[in-house]
């Protein structure tokens, strides 16, 4: 049977986990939960602010380090102004803009194709190809992560102007037009169709007042369940929103890696990479969609117990 037929199958039966299941979960992370900040502790790299541009090599190794453990595979690029369309990369599927719905104030443009890799790109920095800037994004992605995790867990706070900056981070040196700016278009994400465009900038600011109230109530928390159904509702909720023209799922992943972080929970998986994760994903995704988050939930629980699991390892 394959993980997607399996996370469906989950998702079913969620609400009819045996006991010994449910012991088991918590056997799982109680130990964890109980010994996180000694995990945290040992991660941490410290800094002040006289020695904080002066890392030795072995530090400057050691971040480095940290960062490739937040698994985060390469997301699609899109159309060649506003690098809409692409591949699944484990968050959904490649985006287009549409023709805006009846009572949108402005016209949106007219429906894309996802471009292949073979496509150049007119950026800040010549004509690239698509491989090209997935390099350029990829390197972006690790020095966000590093910045984050070089820094302290309790300073972290997602607010829409911290989304932007992490956007702009991500893709200002190559499209400094629209890079850290909500989108101004309309857009489809394979059969979602997110928020129009005027309504982003309040769906943002809703979900970081939301998602601020649920992390403040699973902070040392030692249920793997509800901890999993934060983590549903960060992944989801932002990918619903779709709030930018490209880089979604890369910003998506890299609030979700703050979010453990902040959390102080070991590096976890937050986007499936084998064909049959994806799948099953993207199927947790859109029955997300229709408010039942209990599939997406059962995802995070084994990428939690995943990532326990891996941490006693080493």
């Amino acid at each position: 049977m394959g993980r997607g037929t399996k996370l469906r199958n989950s998702g079913k039966a969620h609400k009819k986990r045996d006991d010994k299941e449910t012991k088991v979960c918590r056997q799982e992370i109680n130990p964890i939960a109980i010994t996180v900040d000694k995990w945290q502790n040992k991660c941490e790299v410290k800094t002040n602010d006289k020695n904080r541009d002066k890392k030795s090599p072995e530090k400057t190794s050691r971040v480095a380090g940290r960062s490739r453990r937040y698994k985060l595979p390469e997301e699609g690029i899109q159309k060649k102004d506003s690098g809409l369309g692409g591949k699944i990369y484990g968050i959904r599927e490649g985006a287009g803009e549409y023709g805006p719905p009846k009572g949108t104030p402005q016209k949106g443009e007219d429906s894309t194709r996802p471009l292949d890799s073979t496509r150049y790109f007119d950026t800040a920095q010549g004509r690239k190809t698509y491989s090209e800037v997935a390099e350029i994004l990829a390197v972006s992605v690790a020095k966000t992560i590093e910045t984050i995790i070089n820094g302290s867990p309790e300073v972290i706070l997602v607010t829409p102007e911290w989304i932007c900056k992490i956007h702009n981070e991500i893709g200002g040196s190559l499209f400094p037009d629209w890079a850290g700016r909500f989108r101004d278009v309309n857009v489809q994400v394979g059969t979602h169709i997110p928020p129009p465009y005027y309504e982003v900038p309040v769906h943002i600011r809703l979900y970081c007042q939301d998602l601020s109230a649920r992390l403040s109530s699973v902070k040392g928390q030692k249920d793997i369940e509800k901890i999993s159904e934060t983590l549903a509702f960060a992944d989801w909720r932002f990918q619903w929103i779709h709030p930018f023209k490209d880089f979604n799922g890369r910003v998506g992943r890299i609030l979700l890696s703050a979010t453990l972080f902040s959390l102080k929970l070991p590096p976890a998986e937050t986007a499936s990479v084998d064909p049959q994760g994806k799948e099953g994903y993207l199927n947790a995704l859109h029955i997300a969609d229709t408010g039942d988050l209990s599939l997406l939930t059962e995802v995070w629980v084994e990428r939690l117990l995943n990532a326990f699991e891996e941490n006693r390892e080493k």
